[in-house]
């Protein structure tokens, strides 16, 4: 019975919103809207939940002077500040404050934090383009004619250069993407259905 109840719910639900979207009649399009304005409201309930269990978390960091603990105080101080100056003033994140803290302090890690992944995307390249065999090769010959292709000399290097890097982006590299996107767009549809059936019910666990 625990586990009946919400998985007859979910597959309600799921069977409703899904008709709705296929479907144009009133009663149904009505039902299918005020599910998913519920689904935004229980989204946002789930943020403030996942807010209040960080803090929560790092509050008991403090508490104990573990390992970290004052970036936890840290954590803590921003996210007062920026609670009271959001919630304090209608206009919300758009308040100068929280614009100040995002622009001077988000923004600025959030690069740094891109700058580094770039130093790692560089290592990783270099690990990979080691030639062992003709499908590494190939590889390594594709990712040096896109690299010094994108470069603005590239035509002095070797004047059909730049049409080899155009070709294999728009060519190879396109249809390896689309290729991606559809396994993903399958595998996504294959687990709504299971999902939608009852096979899998991660909401009973």
């Amino acid at each position: 019975m625990r586990r009946a109840v919400p998985t007859s719910i979910a597959m309600a639900v799921g069977i409703l919103v899904l008709a709705d979207f296929f479907l144009d009649q009133p009663l149904l399009n009505a039902v299918g809207r005020t599910l998913v304005d519920w689904v935004i409201i229980l989204s946002a309930f789930a943020l403030i939940l996942g807010l209040l269990n960080i803090l929560h978390f790092h509050a008991r960091r403090i508490q104990r002077r573990e390992g970290g603990w004052p970036y936890s105080l840290a954590l803590w101080a921003i996210a007062a500040v920026i609670l009271v100056a959001g919630l304090g003033d209608p206009r919300g994140p758009q308040q100068p404050l929280v614009q100040a803290l995002f622009e001077r302090v988000q923004a600025p890690l959030q690069s740094s934090v891109f700058a580094l992944l770039a130093f790692y995307m560089a290592f990783a390249a270099y690990r990979a383009f080691r030639v062992r065999n003709l499908d590494t090769l190939l590889m390594v010959a594709t990712g040096l004619a896109v690299l010094v292709g994108q470069m603005p000399l590239a035509r002095d290097v070797w004047a059909p250069l730049p049409a080899i890097k155009e070709w294999i982006l728009e060519v190879p590299a396109t249809a390896g993407a689309r290729g991606i996107v559809i396994g993903v767009a399958l595998g996504t549809l294959v687990t709504g259905m299971r999902v939608l059936f009852g096979v899998d019910r991660p909401y009973s666990e």
